[in-house]
């Protein structure tokens, strides 16, 4: 058991914020500098102390993303080649995007103490088919299976061993809405990620954005994030977008936590209302 779930235990029910857009509009001015290692670790001790975050989260997409956009040879590199894999291949492998991630999380690591430190990537199966669109435009249709998303998930775990001494606690691997896993068989496509997890002792999780079409438990990992009930490890409890506008939040299963993505527009008042109610205070 990794520091997350260490935390998840003490705390019930932990909150876990996703307050990015929140965070990139009201303390952002609308945008967030992730290539800026300093900027980033002052805009985030901001946001901790202002809703009392239970953890740091560093979302691996959004750095990627920019790196990309600053470094116009690198997507040239990942369009060199129609086949599935070159894309992620190349960015993964990108030198620079893994020392830009490895200072951002040492800093966090750093700068937000006594937090546990998740570093959130999408799953090796969406990270396959937006590395595909950043390389050759939106409209690029790309066809994969097993053999492709197994061959993404060894550049993942890869990647993520560049992160092993940084002092990350936790991995969580974001899948896409409407090209989810359906099964525990379809989870272990990504089995390098899943070793590399273990390997280094972090807390390994998947996000669900809908999670209906999954049958049977969720093996191999040690927390999942969904808005359906699941079995077979940790469960996250995604409330959905009526909690801030008054509904009660829902009820979650004993050793669960709860996942919470702050609205964008949300007023600041009343966003510290509604998480005091998560938190077990008065509405």
């Amino acid at each position: 058991m990794g520091a997350l779930l260490d935390k998840i235990n003490l705390l019930h029910p932990l909150v876990w914020l996703d307050d990015l857009s929140y965070v990139e509009r009201l303390l952002g001015g609308g945008r967030i500098d992730w290539l800026d290692v300093a900027g980033l670790v002052a805009l985030r001790r901001k946001a901790a102390g202002l809703l009392r975050a239970e953890l740091t989260v560093l979302p691996a997409a959004a750095v990627a993303a920019a790196w990309i956009e600053a470094q116009p040879e690198l997507r040239q590199a990942m369009a060199s080649k129609p086949r599935p894999v070159v894309p992620l291949r190349t960015l993964l492998a990108d030198p620079g995007l893994r020392a830009r991630l490895d200072e951002l999380i040492r800093a966090l690591r750093a700068g937000l103490p006594g937090r546990p430190l998740v570093l959130a990537l999408p799953s090796p199966r969406r990270w396959l088919a937006e590395a595909y669109s950043a390389a050759h435009g939106a409209g690029a249709v790309l066809s994969a299976g097993a053999e492709e998303i197994d061959t993404a998930a060894v550049y993942v775990a890869e990647f993520l061993r560049s992160f092993g001494e940084s002092g990350l606690d936790a991995v969580l691997l974001q899948e896409a809405l409407g090209a989810e896993p359906a099964s525990a068989a379809e989870i272990s496509w990504y089995r390098p990620v899943l070793n590399i997890a273990g390997h280094y002792r972090w807390d390994l999780g998947l996000q669900l954005p809908d999670a209906s079409g999954f049958a049977g438990p969720a093996r191999d990992l040690d927390f999942i994030i969904a808005p359906q009930p699941l079995s077979g490890c940790t469960l996250g409890v995604a409330l959905d977008g009526e909690f801030w506008s008054g509904a009660a939040p829902p009820q979650v299963p004993a050793g669960g936590f709860l996942f919470a993505v702050v609205p964008t527009n949300a007023v600041p008042e009343q966003v510290l209302a509604r998480l005091a109610v998560l938190r077990g205070g008065a509405d």
